[in-house]
């Protein structure tokens, strides 16, 4: 996810009195988010807690060692390059996204890897449904460096009555994934940090999160429902599922293994001559993500050899981001792309909604048991 801020086409990638607070816990609140990460910025009219989407990076020595014995992939970069590459990432940052005045004892926190503006904006506005229904908040960034925007959104929704917070990860496939125990760490959830040990959230509020998209039913509607509206000729198409994938090896094939069901799904409609899938593991070191996009590459032009045609798919929630890897990836081969981003679907809303509405029946089960 590293490489993701594509919208700016790089290859690796307080509190505003616009609602009502006591001037104590608006104190509070600023002295919280310093803690973690500097002062948070006020809320602007739309909902964003942003001083601006340009980032720039100068970290001093302890900061770029501490990021390379994390992160293969910084290792071998100059203090330069690593300095640009998290540059290139944008900025972590909070946008709430509910009404001020909507209060609710259960608030949902979206978490998500952002791309840049424009796909930002269209991932929340895909999730009105989500956030007229519940306050809700959306946390851009990876927080490798800071948790700040965490705990701000945090902060926003228990003022608004929130005692239980369910955490949606939108900005990965399966659990197997650095960003998602990076997530986990920050919020006490019992793993370690996978990036930096920024500070963790602090708050009284239940955090429950729910399970990823993984292999559930409705995303392998969304999928197929992306190829379909590309599709000419089934019979004789090969569908590629291509996703951003975790940068570990040892992520790679458990997360591709619980995806595969996609796969079997898909190929069940006996339409499409074939179906396939692949990580690119865009985060991860040169020699994996390469071996990675030659066997892409070769899967396309082995159907295209054939007569084929091929239409490749993203496996990505955002409408911007791992696409142009894939595009520049495929250069100079014959396909067709679905590229649109999975959160433009209205079935992946339905799969977040079921997914906070699961958990919520989860944590009470057990409550009751």
């Amino acid at each position: 996810m590293i490489r993701e801020r594509a919208e700016r086409h790089h290859r690796l990638p307080a509190l505003l009195a616009v609602f009502t607070l006591g001037l104590g816990a608006i104190a509070n609140a600023q002295e919280h988010h310093h803690q973690h990460g500097g002062p948070v910025p006020e809320m602007g009219e739309d909902g964003k807690r942003l001083d601006s989407y340009q980032v720039k990076h100068d970290m001093d020595q302890e900061t770029l060692a501490a990021l390379r014995a994390k992160i293969a992939l910084y290792r071998g970069m100059t203090d330069m390059e690593l300095n640009m590459n998290m540059s290139a990432m944008g900025p972590n940052y909070e946008w709430y996204a509910s009404e001020r005045d909507l209060k609710g004892g259960t608030g949902v926190l979206i978490l998500s890897h952002g791309v840049g503006e424009n796909s930002d904006r269209m991932l929340k506005e895909s999730l009105e449904s989500i956030w007229t229904e519940r306050p809700t908040a959306i946390a851009f960034g990876m927080a490798m460096m800071s948790s700040s925007h965490l705990q701000s959104a945090v902060d926003d929704l228990v003022a608004r009555g929130a005692e239980t917070i369910v955490l949606v990860p939108n900005g990965t496939t399966t659990e197997y994934n650095t960003l998602t125990r990076q997530w986990k760490y920050i919020f006490n959830m019992g793993e370690e940090a996978t990036y930096l040990e920024v500070p963790t959230v602090q708050s009284d509020v239940e955090f429950i999160m729910t399970d990823h998209f993984s292999d559930h039913p409705l995303i392998t509607d969304v999928l197929y429902d992306h190829a379909k509206e590309v599709s000419k000729n089934p019979a004789n198409e090969v569908v590629i599922l291509v996703g951003h994938g975790p940068e570990d090896i040892e992520d790679n094939g458990p997360d591709l293994e619980i995806l595969s069901l996609h796969v079997d799904r898909i190929l069940a409609k006996n339409e499409f001559a074939d179906v396939k899938i692949i990580n690119l593991q865009d985060d991860a070191i040169p020699v994996i993500r390469e071996s990675n996009v030659r066997k892409l590459r070769r899967w396309v032009k082995q159907a295209d050899d054939k007569g084929q045609d091929v239409i490749v798919v993203a496996v990505a929630a955002a409408s911007h981001g791992v696409q142009a890897h894939i595009r520049q990836d495929l250069r100079g081969l014959n396909y067709t792309f679905a590229d649109k981003g999975m959160s433009e679907h209205p079935k992946y809303i339905q799969w977040i909604a079921a997914a906070i509405d699961e958990a919520l029946e989860q944590e009470q089960r057990v409550a009751t048991n």
